[in-house]
């Protein structure tokens, strides 16, 4: 298969282009397992790995399918996704066999049968939403059961996103549509006022927001230190994830 070099331009949500997900050899990119597999351990723990071939998952807003292609090369086989732009489904289809629908998060209904999934993954998308609490009042119906968990994560909007403004140091964010980035309490808050409980939370995978942060990564690497475990350098990771499930009996 020719390796595509293009991104959906109708999606000015995502603004990576196919090269920088998957390698020539289709697979997908370190960077990118670097922020998925996280999520995906916590999944197999949860779980306890024998479960594979009977866990429903559905991720909503895929992207180019990484996380779903990451699922498929840990054998999960009950694989679904969601997202309400048409090209980056076809993009997807090329590197995941899931089974892909047509849907918006703020949809009254979404494209899948109520209380189906074990596990409801959403990365990096409700920052894009005119009114984020739209997300965690919809996603209830679909929760299969007390035990079925949901995955979110949503950029780290602390004091060090707030410093990408400065001159000369600062990253900018070059995502016009990120119109909703807020600090980890307030995604707390919301999450709670929704009817869940967070299970665990976490800052990660990579240091960024101010030029030359990145470079601490590579020195607490060298010491075999996880960055995002240190008070003060965290402040300083990409993005927050939450893993939610209903209030009540948890599993764990």
């Amino acid at each position: 298969m020719k390796f595509d070099l293009n991104r959906d331009m109708e999606n000015d949500t995502y603004l990576s282009c196919v090269s920088s997900v998957y390698d020539e050899m289709e697979n997908v990119k370190n960077f990118q397992k670097e922020k998925y597999l996280p999520s995906l351990n916590f999944i197999e723990r949860y779980f306890n790995n024998e479960e594979a071939d009977r866990v429903k998952i559905l991720d909503v807003g895929i992207g180019y399918g990484a996380f779903l292609k990451l699922c498929e090369d840990a054998k999960y086989e009950n694989l679904y996704g969601m997202d309400p732009f048409p090209k980056s489904m076809e993009i997807s289809k090329r590197y995941t066999s899931s089974i892909l629908k047509l849907g918006k998060i703020e949809d009254s209904t979404w494209p899948y049968p109520e209380n189906s999934f074990d596990v409801i993954t959403c990365f990096d998308v409700i920052e894009h939403l005119t009114q984020p609490n739209i997300f965690f009042h919809n996603i209830k119906s679909y929760l299969k059961n007390k035990d079925s968990i949901v995955i979110v994560r949503t950029p780290n909007g602390g004091l060090a996103y707030k410093l990408r403004k400065l001159p000369f140091i600062g990253i900018k964010d070059r995502n016009t549509t990120h119109i909703n980035v807020h600090n980890t309490l307030y995604w707390k808050k919301l999450a709670n006022a929704n009817g869940f409980e967070i299970l665990i939370d976490w800052k990660g995978e990579h240091l960024t927001h101010l030029k030359h942060v990145a470079f601490l990564s590579k020195i607490t690497d060298m010491m075999k230190i996880d960055h995002r475990k240190v008070p003060l350098l965290n402040t300083f990771e990409q993005a927050y994830t939450m893993v939610l499930k209903k209030k009540g009996k948890s599993k764990l």
